[in-house]
């Protein structure tokens, strides 16, 4: 921070109720404050390494989420059992509890964050978005579904209010529960993928109805209260680049926005805050039109994942100034020593598959490097041989860029990515590439349909090209000529000068993203190849440590080898290479119409019995997996048979659903 706070006096020991990235992020501020802190951990997370950083451990239950992050019971019992003066509960999980926070005034347990009254008022949308209105924050026009509500009736209050519209979980955040509703037809179906995605993740299906913008740009205010009715806010971030309401780029300050829309934003968002006397971390969160109209939103009554943005332009730490306003004392800034500085950029890297409709993934990391850059931060709860659970949210990481300008902190974040190399999981990195250097991103272009209108069809990474497949056949006959050399001798890898033999030849089938070659790889010398792919010669040279194909020079960092998957990583792109031919469908499923599931969940849903005839693209199942709902569709158009599963089933990957024969 800027200037030093005095040290927290009212707590000593801080139990921190969450896992990963943010759990990590606490404790290091705690500790700089001279805190002791205590993590908690379900079975799936024994060997994370916030409960490897934190002074004290203590399980709290099972892998699910519901026996042990999000049990009030078992937290609070571990707040007691270690005792724990100060609870922080992060973002997620019991954050915007209000039952939990009430649980732990009863239980004189320092919640590190605003009143439960607060969280309720402002966790119910009806409720806040009244309280806005009253403080004249501009709202938009909405309606509140009804317990048992008859469809024709929501049809009627969806009409008057007008298409587009957006339906929303009274007490949802984070994106779930959300869907946009474009015509009428698709009301009925969508409203009931949010109630379901509302239950799973807020235990109540209780949604509403409201005007949807069309492309509008999502900004948000971080504000701050203390108990002496002092109030700031720390500017603006924009969270415009998203995919199905969740945030993947977020950005300080907003470019793009006038000095009077940004005063004005400032403004009313210290207004809700003084209109619910707010204590501690929060966010009043805005959709701005292309007119630069602005409306309310939501309030989100804890800290941001995004904080960091605003952190390095600003230079204080929110947590610290969490910590001492829930330990009682004043805000050490008001608004008049609030300067801003420089640009921010932070991307999320998510553990999914961005070739498959960004289905989570999880397992194994097997490498997880990069070099480290001082104007790069990263914020994260894994490392290297640590498995990412499909129990939770599928965040790996966020990493922040800071620099004097936006294009400079961009060029900053594409370098870093370029060099990072995520092995194990399917991940969004190449994707954060192609976003970062995207012309619209670059000129700060962006709204929150901006995947939709540059990504139609999802994601589609660039093809190997002639010169991938090239220097991938060179590298695995280069590794396993040194294996075999290995095995056979005995002489030590730094002592083998593995192509001493000339003349040496070996054929390779090899599959890159459905794409399929054959390619001859022949030894020349130490240094020089002769490669035979598509009926032409290629020569292959390596020269200082790099490799030259027909003397022009192919730029690559490194490759990594899991089990029989081989990880070729460039710059832009990791290519992900097979010596076998592998044949599958967009969902990973057979393409005689065996239906598999594409990842670890539940079955929440079973849309189809046995003898049905279906479509091809038609919904059979609702999958939850990583607190979210995935369609699972039909490949082909035929008869179902052999359903496999029922409603509440746990899967795993691979496992048969459905059978449909043409």
């Amino acid at each position: 921070m800027k200037k030093k706070s005095k040290l927290v006096k009212n707590f000593k020991k801080i139990l921190i109720a969450n896992r990963g990235e943010i759990a990590v992020r606490i404790i290091k501020t705690a500790k700089n404050l001279g805190l002791k802190t205590v993590a908690v951990y379900s079975d799936e997370d024994s060997d994370s390494l916030h409960v490897k950083l934190a002074d004290e451990k203590i399980n709290i239950g099972k892998g699910a989420s519901s026996e042990s992050y999000l049990s009030i019971k078992n937290i609070i019992n571990a707040a007691k059992n270690t005792k724990s003066d100060a609870i922080h509960p992060g973002y997620g999980f019991l954050s915007e509890n209000a039952d939990f926070a009430k649980k732990c005034k009863k239980e004189k347990l320092i919640f590190i964050g605003p009143d439960y009254k607060t969280i309720d008022a402002m966790g119910n949308k009806k409720i806040a978005k009244s309280i806005a209105m009253k403080v004249g924050v501009p709202c938009l026009d909405d309606y509140s579904i009804l317990s048992n509500e008859k469809m024709f009736k929501i049809n009627q209050k969806a009409k008057n209010i007008g298409y587009p519209i957006m339906l929303k979980a009274t007490n949802g955040g984070g994106g779930k529960g959300m869907r946009l509703v474009l015509e009428q037809k698709d009301l009925k179906s969508s409203l009931n993928l949010a109630k379901a995605e509302s239950m799973s993740a807020f235990g109540s299906d209780e949604i509403i109805i409201e005007k949807a913008l069309i492309k509008p740009r999502h900004i948000e205010v971080q504000i701050f209260g203390d108990n002496f009715g002092n109030f700031i806010h720390l500017g603006e971030r924009d969270c415009s680049v998203q995919r199905r309401h969740q945030k993947i780029i977020e950005e300080a300050p907003a470019n793009g926005i006038s000095d009077k829309i940004r005063k004005q934003l400032g403004e009313q968002a210290i207004n809700l805050a003084k209109a619910i006397n707010y204590k501690g971390a929060g966010t009043v969160e805005f959709l701005i039109d292309q007119n630069q109209n602005f409306f309310f939103l939501e309030m989100n009554t804890r800290l941001q994942v995004e904080h960091p943005v605003t952190e390095m332009i600003t230079g204080y730490d929110l947590v610290e100034l969490q910590l001492i306003i829930a330990d009682g004392q004043q805000l050490p800034i008001n608004q008049e020593n609030v300067n801003f500085n420089g640009h921010a950029i932070e991307v999320r890297l998510y553990a999914e598959d961005p070739l498959n409709d960004f289905f989570p993934s999880f397992g194994k990391i097997n490498d997880f490097s990069f070099s480290n850059s001082k104007n790069i931060r990263i914020d994260s709860g894994i490392e290297k041989n640590q498995t990412v659970s499909s129990f939770y949210d599928p965040m790996v990481a966020k990493i922040i860029s800071y620099s004097e300008t936006r294009n400079e902190s961009i060029k900053q974040l594409l370098s870093f990515l370029s060099n990072l190399s995520l092995i194990g999981i399917k991940n969004n990195r190449d994707f954060l590439i192609d976003i970062l250097s995207h012309k619209e991103f670059m000129k700060g272009q962006i709204n929150t349909s901006f995947i939709e209108e540059f990504y139609p069809d999802g994601f589609i990474s660039q093809n190997p090209q002639i010169k991938d497949f090239i220097a991938f056949a060179y590298m695995i006959f280069k590794n396993e000529f040194n294996f075999s050399l290995k095995k056979t001798s005995g002489i030590p890898e730094e002592l083998q000068h593995w192509c001493n033999f000339p003349n040496i030849q070996k054929s390779y089938k090899i599959n890159c993203l459905g794409k399929v070659k054959n390619v001859n790889v022949k030894c020349n010398s130490l240094d020089s190849f002769e490669l035979i792919i598509d009926n032409m010669i290629y020569n292959l040279d390596f020269l200082n440590e790099n490799i030259m194909i027909n003397n022009i020079h192919y730029d690559y960092n490194k490759l990594h080898i899991v089990n029989d998957t081989y990880y070729l990583i460039k710059d832009k792109v990791i290519f992900e290479f097979s010596k076998s031919l592998i044949s599958t469908n967009e969902n990973g499923n057979l393409s005689s119409g065996e239906i598999l599931s594409p990842m670890h969940g539940v079955i929440s849903q079973v849309k189809v019995t046995n003898n049905k005839k279906v479509s091809k693209g038609e919904t059979l199942f609702i999958l939850e997996a990583m607190k979210m709902q995935h369609e699972i569709k039909a490949n082909i158009d035929g008869l179902t048979s052999e359903i496999r599963v029922k409603e509440n089933s746990q899967v795993s990957t691979g496992d048969l659903l459905v059978k449909i024969s043409p």
